[in-house]
């Protein structure tokens, strides 16, 4: 967490804390995303979230990741910056960063069905070493990921 936090990449709810524990939002972990790839400048500042102020802390991180495909709204005009993230909704997130790589790993998680829209983030995850399964035959996909967790799988991904 402080390499995390001396590199840009995160900060503490204040000044003081870093709540590892708690879930975190989508606004929280396409910021640390997009910071962790050095926070790129998004093409445009066309906003199609009614729910994403301009003013808002993750505004350019969310027009980023809308516009290189990494993410998109909750609906075409909502981007639900409070939802928590799930496991396999972070590893994709991060998965669609890196391109989306081919991947050779075996499924060996009986709770990732091969047809769901992140197994293949899943398995380059694994692959990858950014984060194991919960045991060495679930993934638990549909848990909340906290904050400690998604920023140690940018610090593995990322090498922060």
């Amino acid at each position: 967490m402080r390499r995390a936090v001396a590199k840009g990449v995160t900060s503490g709810i204040n000044a003081t804390t870093f709540r590892p524990n708690a879930a975190c939002t989508r606004a929280q972990s396409v910021t640390f995303l997009w910071r962790a790839a050095g926070s790129p400048e998004p093409a445009s500042t066309a906003n199609p979230f009614a729910d994403v102020g301009s003013g808002a802390y993750y505004f350019k991180a969310a027009l980023w990741a809308l516009e290189k495909g990494i993410t998109g709204g909750t609906d075409a005009t909502a981007f639900n910056p409070n939802g928590a993230v799930t496991r396999a909704q972070i590893v994709t997130l991060q998965y669609r960063a890196a391109g989306s790589p081919a991947v050779t790993t075996a499924n060996s998680f009986g709770d990732v069905h091969p047809d769901a829209y992140y197994t293949n983030a899943i398995l380059w995850a694994v692959e990858k070493a950014v984060t194991n399964g919960t045991t060495a035959t679930t993934f638990s996909p549909n848990a909340n990921c906290t904050r400690g967790q998604i920023v140690t799988f940018l610090c593995r991904q990322f090498g922060v």
